[in-house]
C-alpha cells in the first residue's frame, strides 16, 4: 500500500496529479473490492467484477466431505487359500490372516454390508458385524472367520442317488436328490454336473445349465433310443424330458406346488389327457417300451400310466388276479420293468413280490412273506428281501437288486442268486453289499449297481468280477484317526451334539457307540464298544450301549443320552460323566416312535419327546418323568389353522438361556415355544405352509424337515432345516436363510458349539462358522 501512495506523490503536474489521484483512487477501490470478492465467491455474488470496467471470478477449491475406510480382520485362512469379501461392488481379496480394508472410502452416515463373496475350494467363511452405518471414523470391526469345510471323513460329490441310467455311448447319468442335479459319469470315470443348479430345488424348464429339479427318493430316470432322458418328478407330479441338445421341458402333467402326501387330492382326481391336461399323483419308477412310450408308476393311484410321444397320457387297464396268499397290503405297484416283447413286470411297493401283467391280470411270478429274506426257489418257494432295481438282460432274464444280493428270475419263476453274502464273485471275494437300490446293464453283460447302505457304485463285469468305481467309492465305515483318514459310520448318525469347546459327538446306533470329533478333526470312540450291544455301566472300554438315539449336555458338561433297547418298547436314560463313566439313570416314557430328542435346561430339568407320543415330558433333578405339555395345548395355540391334521409330530427340542423350551411340529411346519409353567404359543412358521419363505410368523415358512433337530446359538437364535437349507429363527420368531460356506450338503442332522455349525452327512462331519 505504501508503494502505491509513493508513486502517487511523484507525479509533478497538478492536472495530471488530479487525474492520477482519481485513477489511483479507482484502482484502490478495485483492490478492496477484489479482496471482498474472493471471500464472497463461494456465496456466488455476481457483483464481484472489476468496477466500471468489469472482471472475472476467481476459482476456489471445494471443501471435501470426510470419508473413512471399512475393514476388519480375517482368521482361519489356510496357507495358499484366499477369501473374497464384498461391500456392494467394492471387493477385496484377502490371502493372509490379519487386518484388511476395502479400497473405497465411505462418508459418515453411509450404510455398508460386508459379505463373503467366495472362498478357496474346501474353505467356508462367514462374516460377523458385517452390516451397519459409518460413523466419523474408520471401521475395523468386520470379523471374518474361516474353517475347512470337512472336519473329518470325506465328502462325496454325489450326495443321495435317486436314479441312474446309461446312454449308448457308455455315459452314466445319476440323479442326485441331495444336490438337486443330474451328474454325468463319463466312460473314463470322470464326474461332472450335466443338468440342474447345485443345491437349488425347483421345476424350471430351459437349458440344462439353468433348469432346476426337485429330486426325492421316489424320482427316477429313463432313457430312450434317441438319447432323450426322462425324469419323473415325484414332488411336482410331472414327467420331464432332457433332449440330447440339453433342453429341459415338461412332457405331461400339471405342476403341483406341494410335495407332501398329506396334501394330495383323492386318487380319483388324477385324470388322463393331453400333456398338461393330464394329472399324476406320485410318479415314480419309469420304463420305455419299443415304441418310445414312457410307462410310469403312479403310486398314489396304484396304477401304471402310459405317456405317448405326443404327450397323451392314458392308464393301463389291468387288475390283480385272485391271490389269497397275497394280502392287499402287498398289492401296490413299486418298481417297473419291460421285457423285449413289451410285457410289464413290477415289484410290490415293499419289494416282497414280483408280478407280471398278462391278459389284463397281474399274476404272481415269485415271492412269499414267510421268510422275509432272499431265498432261492421257484415261484412261491422263492422269497425276496427288498426288490428295488430291475433290468432285463440280453437273454431275456430279469435281474434284480434285492437287498444285499443280485438275483436272477427266469420266465418260469425260478429265482437264483448271482452275487450275495453266500455267493462270492469270480475272484472269490464276498461283495459285502448292504442295500442295493439301482441297477444298470451294459451291452457287454456287465452291470453297475448302487449300494445305498455303503454309498458305493460297484461294477460286476461280464466275467463275474466285482470292482468299485472311483466316482463313488463309499468313504464310510468305522475307522478312528484324523481328518480324511477316518471313516465315520454306516449311513448316518441318529443324533449329533456339540459341547462348548467345539467337540462333536455322534450317536452311532448301528455300531453301538458314541464317537467324538475334536476341533482339529481327531475321531475316537467316546463310549461303548463297537459291534457289542448291551446295557453294562462302567468306565470307558467296559461300558456297552444298546443303541444311542438322542443326546444332550447339562450345564456341568455331563452327556445324557437315550439308549434304545432293540426289539423292546423301552428306552433308558443314561449318563456319561466328564471322566467317561457310563451310568443308567431312569426308564424313559414308553415310546413306539422312531425319532427322539432330549434337552436339558439350566436347572437340569430334562425334557423328552418322540414323534409318536402324546406330548413333552419333563424330569426334575432327582425326580421322575411326568407329562409337561400335552399336544392338545399346542393344537389350541394354532387357533384352528390345522387343516385335516389333527395331531402333532415332534422330535426336536431346544432350550434357551431363560429356560423357554422350543419344539418343531413337522405336521404343521411350525415351531412352538413353551414357557416354564407349560404355557405354549405358536412361535415361528406358518401352519400348513412349507415353501421356505423368510419372514415372521404368518409370512415366513419352514420346509418339510423330516424331523431335523433344533439347535440354539449363544444369542438364543434357533436353527432348524431340511435337506434344502438350514434356517435361522431369531428371538422374535423371524425366519431367515443364512448363507453358509459349506455349499449344499445333504445332512442327516446337525449341532452348534463354540460358534460353529456342525453337520453330519453319510461320510463326513462338516463345519461352518456361524455368521
Amino acid at each position: 500500500m505504501k508503494k502505491l501512495f509513493d508513486s502517487f506523490w511523484r507525479i509533478s503536474s497538478p492536472l495530471t496529479m488530479k487525474a492520477a489521484m482519481i485513477n489511483r483512487y479507482d484502482e484502490l477501490q478495485n483492490l478492496f473490492r477484489r479482496a471482498s470478492c474472493g471471500i464472497a465467491l463461494l456465496a456466488g455474488l455476481s457483483a464481484c467484477g472489476g468496477g466500471s470496467s468489469g472482471g472475472t471470478a476467481m476459482p476456489v477449491a471445494p471443501v471435501e466431505t470426510p470419508r473413512y475406510l471399512l475393514g476388519g480382520t480375517v482368521s482361519g485362512l489356510l496357507p495358499g487359500a484366499s477369501v473374497v469379501l464384498a461391500n456392494g461392488a467394492d471387493k477385496v481379496t484377502v490371502t493372509a490372516n490379519g487386518a484388511f480394508s476395502f479400497a473405497g472410502k465411505l462418508a459418515a452416515g453411509a450404510s455398508y454390508e460386508g459379505k463373503v463373496d467366495s472362498a478357496s475350494e474346501g474353505l467356508g467363511c462367514s462374516i460377523a458385524q458385517g452390516a451397519a452405518t459409518m460413523g466419523n471414523a474408520d471401521v475395523n470391526t468386520l470379523a471374518v472367520r474361516c474353517l475347512p469345510v470337512v472336519l473329518a471323513g470325506v465328502q462325496e460329490k454325489i450326495q443321495k442317488m435317486a436314479g441312474m441310467v446309461r446312454d449308448a455311448a457308455g455315459n452314466y447319468y445319476i440323479a442326485d436328490a441331495g444336490n438337486q442335479v443330474i451328474h454325468k459319469m463319463g466312460i473314463d470315470g470322470s464326474l461332472s454336473v450335466y443338468a440342474g443348479v447345485m443345491g437349488k430345488r425347483g421345476v424350471d424348464d430351459g437349458p440344462v445349465s439353468s433348469a432346476t429339479f426337485s429330486f426325492i427318493e421316489g424320482s427316477r430316470l429313463a432313457i430312450d433310443r434317441q438319447a432323450n432322458l426322462y425324469v419323473s418328478d415325484y414332488c411336482h407330479a410331472v414327467l420331464r424330458k432332457i433332449t440330447p441338445a440339453g433342453v429341459v421341458s415338461t412332457v405331461a402333467g400339471q405342476r403341483r406346488s406341494s410335495c407332501e402326501v398329506d396334501d394330495l387330492e383323492p386318487a380319483s382326481a388324477y385324470v388322463d389327457g393331453q400333456k398338461e391336461q393330464a394329472r399324476f399323483g406320485l410318479p415314480g419308477s419309469l420304463a420305455i417300451d419299443v415304441n418310445g412310450d414312457v410307462l410310469l408308476v403312479d403310486m398314489h393311484k396304484n396304477a401304471i400310466r402310459r405317456v405317448a410321444a405326443n404327450g397323451i397320457v392314458s392308464t393301463l387297464a389291468w387288475t390283480f388276479a385272485p391271490m389269497p396268499e397275497v394280502s392287499s397290503d402287498f398289492q401296490r405297484v413299486g418298481r417297473l420293468a419291460l421285457d423285449s416283447a413289451g410285457s410289464v413286470y413290477f415289484a410290490d411297493a415293499t419289494g416282497s413280490y414280483l408280478f407280471r401283467i398278462q391278459n389284463g391280470m397281474a399274476v404272481k411270478v415269485a415271492g412269499n412273506r414267510s421268510q422275509n429274506s432272499s431265498v432261492d426257489g421257484i415261484g412261491g418257494a422263492a422269497s425276496f428281501f427288498r426288490i428295488r432295481g430291475m433290468q432285463f438282460n440280453r437273454d431275456g432274464e430279469l435281474l434284480l437288486a434285492d437287498g444285499g444280493s443280485i438275483r436272477k428270475v427266469q420266465a418260469d419263476g425260478k429265482v437264483t442268486t448271482l452275487l450275495g453274502a453266500a455267493m462270492p464273485d469270480a475272484n472269490g471275494q464276498a461283495p459285502g453289499f448292504k442295500q442295493l437300490t439301482e441297477m444298470v446293464l451294459e451291452p457287454s453283460g456287465a452291470m453297475v449297481v448302487y449300494d445305498l447302505g455303503r454309498h458305493m457304485l460297484r461294477r460286476l463285469d461280464q466275467d463275474g468280477k466285482l470292482s468299485t468305481l472311483p466316482a463313488l467309492p463309499g468313504h464310510i465305515g468305522l475307522v478312528d484317526g484324523s481328518g480324511a483318514a477316518t471313516r465315520l459310520t454306516l449311513g448316518y448318525a441318529r443324533a449329533v451334539v456339540a459341547d462348548s469347546a467345539g467337540n462333536v459327538y455322534l450317536a452311532d446306533d448301528v455300531n453301538k457307540v458314541i464317537r467324538r470329533v475334536t476341533p482339529d478333526g481327531q475321531v475316537s470312540t467316546f463310549a461303548g464298544i463297537a459291534g457289542k450291544d448291551g446295557g453294562v455301566d462302567g468306565g470307558r472300554g467296559t461300558a456297552t450301549l444298546e443303541g444311542p438315539v438322542a443326546m444332550a449336555f447339562d450345564k456341568e458338561g455331563n452327556l445324557y443320552f437315550a439308549d434304545q433297547f432293540h426289539g423292546q418298547p423301552r428306552l433308558v436314560l443314561r449318563k456319561i460323566n466328564k471322566q467317561g463313566e457310563v451310568s443308567s439313570i431312569d426308564y424313559l416314557p414308553i415310546s413306539h416312535g422312531t425319532r427322539f430328542a432330549l434337552a436339558i435346561d439350566q436347572q437340569n430339568n430334562i425334557y423328552w419327546v418322540h414323534n409318536a407320543g402324546n406330548g413333552i415330558y419333563r424330569r426334575p433333578p432327582g425326580g421322575e418323568f411326568a407329562l409337561f405339555m400335552p399336544y392338545e395345548n399346542a393344537m389350541k395355540a394354532l387357533n384352528g389353522k390345522t387343516g385335516t391334521r389333527d395331531y402333532i409330530s415332534a422330535a426336536s427340542l431346544a432350550v434357551d438361556r431363560r429356560g423357554a423350551l422350543y419344539f418343531e411340529d413337522v405336521q404343521h411346519h411350525v415351531i412352538f415355544k413353551v414357557a416354564q409353567n407349560g404355557d405354549v404359543s405358536h412361535f415361528a412358521g406358518t401352519s400348513l405352509r412349507s415353501d421356505g419363505k423368510d419372514g415372521p410368523p404368518g409370512t415366513g415358512s419352514l420346509m418339510a424337515s423330516d424331523y431335523f433337530p433344533l439347535a440354539i446359538d449363544a444369542n438364543d437364535s434357533l436353527y432348524t432345516g431340511s435337506q434344502d437349507a438350514l434356517r435361522r429363527i431369531d428371538t422374535a420368531g423371524v425366519i431367515s436363510t443364512p448363507q453358509l460356506g459349506w455349499g449344499s450338503p445333504v445332512l442327516s442332522t446337525f449341532a452348534i458349539g463354540n460358534g460353529v455349525l456342525y453337520g453330519f452327512t453319510a461320510q463326513a462331519v462338516i463345519q461352518a462358522p456361524l455368521p
